[in-house]
């Protein structure tokens, strides 16, 4: 009778344990991680800021099942240097949130026992009722902002996380915003670019043309005929082809006047 005493003593001790070790964590990390419940399904998400430029992402929220708690979130784009992972860790201190905003990040920016909002080395974290995004509403978003000074760790100057829908927009370090946006929008600007691209190729190649012919002589081939033939140096035509490069990178990069630079 004493031992079974003595077991469901011992029982009843480790269910009290188990309960204070899940009731440890913060309110603000129980709403992140019961968001299990109604998390997108995209795997693939977009952004696009207010002029052209659009990217891909990939994204994956691991909710791990049954008793254990805990969130593994990552969004990495294909073309931006954008590359956010996101951990919420429950422990037998509280539990803990982090953060990693760079590609090639080793060490995360880490909230200990998070209330938000949330600091740590001038890096803050808070909750947002609602953001609008473009011309989409999205609630219980988690607001990441980087400090202002030189030690940023990021490539970025802050993101913003929906619990129930990964990221929804991302400002970069000179103030621009990407906003979540649809994949029709993300293809029809990819369709755009591509025509663009195209007609840019044509005038780079027709500027390169131009300033071959413009430096082609004609040379004497034979005294009795006095007929010709057209010749061309390879620094000339090295020269063309870094124009018509020059003119692509400044396309590419979004900036007009790097066209200066191309020396036309």
């Amino acid at each position: 009778m004493k031992k079974i005493l003595l077991l469901a003593f011992g029982m009843l001790l480790f269910a009290c344990s188990d309960s204070e070790e899940k009731n440890s964590l913060t309110h603000d990390m129980q709403i992140m991680l019961d968001a299990r419940k109604g998390f997108s399904k995209d795997t693939v998400i977009y952004l696009a800021d207010s002029v052209k430029f659009v990217d891909k992402l990939t994204q994956i929220a691991y909710f791990e099942q049954d008793d254990n708690t805990g969130l593994s979130y990552t969004a990495k784009a294909m073309s931006s240097a954008i590359d956010i992972r996101l951990y919420v860790y429950p422990d037998y201190s509280g539990g803990s949130i982090s953060v990693y905003c760079h590609p090639n990040q080793d060490e995360s920016i880490k909230f200990d026992e998070p209330v938000f909002p949330a600091k740590s080395k001038g890096y803050t974290l808070k909750f947002k009722d609602s953001l609008k995004v473009g011309k989409s509403m999205y609630y219980d978003i988690v607001e990441f902002k980087t400090p202002v000074d030189s030690g940023n760790a990021c490539s970025i100057s802050a993101f913003y996380y929906g619990i129930h829908d990964g990221l929804v927009q991302v400002i970069s370090k000179n103030g621009i915003k990407l906003n979540r946006v649809s994949k029709k929008v993300y293809e029809d600007a990819e369709e755009r670019r591509a025509k663009e691209r195209a007609q840019i190729d044509s005038i780079a190649q027709a500027v390169a043309d131009s300033i071959i012919k413009a430096n082609t002589v004609a040379v004497d081939t034979s005294k009795k005929d006095s007929s010709t033939k057209n010749s061309t140096s390879k620094e000339i035509i090295d020269m063309a082809e870094s124009v018509a490069d020059c003119i692509k990178n400044a396309y590419s990069s979004g900036s007009l006047s790097a066209l200066k630079d191309c020396k036309i």
